[in-house]
């Protein structure tokens, strides 16, 4: 037998193995590599004897766990491995994607219209933007003016429309009777 034959079963195996680390194939292609990186092995032990067939175990027992290394540190600059893998770790402290502690902030003392019933949540439209809003419990008509009170993280708290509004949002919030309350009479009118 020639030493072409293990040299090209032990290399045929590395590349399998290495293949395995990027392409996704349940283990078959790693397994088939495993199994000609042996066969390799015992032919070259058979034929050439203990010195290079021990060459071949020695280069499949520290081969395989360095192409294993080499493949995890490639893996992440693969395009499989961009797909598959999150991008950097946050630091510690800091979220992943810092967004603003309130960012609907601005939006206390817009008026806007509902573009939905609301009972007590739903859609509004203030300037060109929808957004979900809800109501401190009133149920407010589809097409009401509305507008809002206050913000809470992402909630956006709305209320009906009233002629005493046109200077904005009074201190607190709430506005109305027992801080955002409505009475029988104010529910019971359409604008």
């Amino acid at each position: 037998m020639q030493i072409w034959l293990p040299i090209l079963l032990f290399a045929v195996g590395f590349a399998a193995l290495f293949v395995e680390l990027f392409v996704p194939a349940l283990g078959v292609i790693g397994g088939s590599g495993i199994i000609c990186m042996i066969v390799s092995t015992v032919l070259a032990f058979r034929s050439f004897g203990n010195a290079v067939g021990t060459l071949f175990l020695v280069g499949t027992l520290v081969g395989t766990p360095a192409l294993v290394l080499i493949g995890l540190k490639m893996f992440p600059r693969t395009f499989l491995g961009r797909k598959l893998i999150l991008g950097g770790i946050p630091e510690p402290g800091r979220a992943a994607s810092p967004q603003p502690e309130e960012p609907y902030r601005e939006l206390v003392g817009a008026q806007g219209t509902a573009l939905t019933m609301l009972r007590p949540s739903g859609m509004v439209m203030i300037g060109d933007r929808k957004y979900s809003v809800v109501t401190g419990g009133e149920l407010v008509d589809k097409g009401t003016p509305v507008l809002v009170t206050r913000v809470e993280g992402n909630r956006i708290v709305v209320r009906k429309l009233r002629p005493s509004d046109s200077g904005g949002v009074a201190e607190g919030g709430g506005g109305g009777p027992a801080g955002g309350q409505e009475t029988q009479e104010e529910r019971g009118t359409q604008p």
